[in-house]
């Protein structure tokens, strides 16, 4: 429980209430980014420490990549039960108990359970689910996308300053070193900061019609919405081609012999990008129809592996690390919103858990099968090439099968 107040705030304490939860949840994402892009950036030099081929070491985020999809139901149903707040603790406290297990304990099979299970649920319980619940019950109607675009731009902000950070850290230390220091750093100032810091979400105010049913009714709910399943066949899409960016991506260009200021710099394009194509996701769902506001981005990020299948050279990975950024979190964004307006205030973050878990269904496979493809083949081609015809799929999904407007489901009972 929180120092805070549990209640919602006067309307004298709205505008500081809603500075807190957008401040200190932006931080949160921030941080949380680290989770993904620490692997990302040492992933060569971690399968060299545990002697594996890459095959071998990508079961750890392969298995990562599931468990936060597995996680992901069950956070949104503590988000809607608990509240968002106290999930989002227990996720960093989780976290950082993964990161000083996998800096200090030389087991592989360790490193895939702390990392591959208990960083993945820390994760899901403090980013997208119950940040999504967060805005949703703190901020008005019509500022909820921007609201919820500025923090999920955290994860840009963290992708713009931790990737080019531990690009240039890999060469001075070692990765183990990394990771114990940043779940101390988990485990004190940043628990703290929430814990004591961010205010409780204000519960819904449960209506006659609008009582928390029971399980079955509200899986009943979810999967009887016919929407429902294009978003989440789309966002699966969505899984697998942001899992080329969160593994695959510093190894692909360390292959085609970039330094590693270019790395740097296409890691730095790349979020600078996604931080804009964020806000710009944010104002268009607040003002246009949101499932066309998924398919846009769909079809921007098919167009961005396209570019860097046919020009694996430095100058078109920055085009490509352009186009990506800006469509990354458009489709989470776009998704996000969508989902939390198809449902009741019992069932959002419920419903919102297993689209994640369809979106990790998707990371889970990329992952592997792109670190597999790899070994088979001797390069990332085919991975690029697939990973692109999957961002097509998705935008087809979304733009033939998806309502360019949510309708609100009925309330389950």
């Amino acid at each position: 429980m929180t120092s805070s107040t549990n209640s919602a705030p006067g309307s004298t304490g709205l505008t500081r209430y809603m500075g807190w939860v957008l401040g200190i949840g932006f931080m949160v994402i921030f941080l949380s980014s680290s989770i993904k892009t620490t692997y990302q950036v040492f992933f060569v030099q971690m399968t060299e420490s545990f002697g594996l081929d890459r095959g071998g070491f990508a079961v750890a985020m392969a298995v990562f990549m599931l468990v936060f999809g597995i996680a992901s139901p069950i956070v949104g149903f503590l988000s809607d039960r608990i509240g968002p707040t106290r999930t989002i603790t227990l996720g960093i406290a989780l976290a950082g108990v993964a990161f000083i297990g996998c800096g200090l304990i030389d087991s592989f099979a360790v490193f895939v359970a702390l990392y591959g299970i208990v960083a993945a649920f820390g994760l899901t319980a403090m980013s997208y689910v119950p940040m999504g619940l967060l805005v949703d019950r703190t901020m008005a109607e019509r500022r909820k996308g921007l609201a919820y675009a500025f923090l999920t731009n955290g994860a840009a902000i963290g992708f713009i300053v931790l990737s080019p950070l531990w690009v240039f850290i890999q060469g001075y230390l070692a990765w183990q070193h990394v990771y114990t220091a940043l779940g101390l750093f988990f485990l004190i100032p940043m628990l703290l900061a929430v814990h004591f810091g961010l205010p409780d979400a204000p519960a819904p105010v449960a209506a006659h019609d609008d009582v928390a049913p029971p399980l079955r009714d509200r899986l009943k709910l979810v999967f009887t919405t016919k929407p429902y399943y294009a978003l989440l066949f789309g966002f699966a899409g969505c899984g697998a081609t942001m899992a080329f960016i969160d593994v695959h991506m510093v190894a692909y260009l360390q292959d085609l012999k970039l330094s590693p200021a270019q790395i740097g710099t296409a890691l730095v394009v790349l979020g600078v990008t996604e931080l804009v194509g964020g806000l710009i996701a944010g104002w268009m769902c607040d003002r246009y129809p949101k499932g066309s506001v998924i398919a846009g981005f769909y079809l921007l990020r098919a167009g961005a592996m396209f570019v860097l299948f046919m020009f694996p050279s430095p100058a078109g990975v920055l085009v490509f690390s352009a186009l990506f950024g800006l469509s990354y979190l458009g489709t989470v964004i776009g998704t996000s919103m969508y989902t939390l307006s198809l449902f009741g205030s019992h069932n959002k973050g419920f419903a919102f858990g297993f689209i994640w878990l369809s979106h990790q269904v998707g990371a889970f496979l990329s992952t592997q099968l792109g670190a597999n493809a790899f070994d088979w083949f001797g390069d990332y081609s085919w991975t690029v090439l697939v990973t692109g015809g999957v961002a097509v799929m998705s935008f087809l999904i979304s733009m033939f099968m998806l309502p360019v407007n949510p309708r609100p489901a009925p309330i389950a009972g």
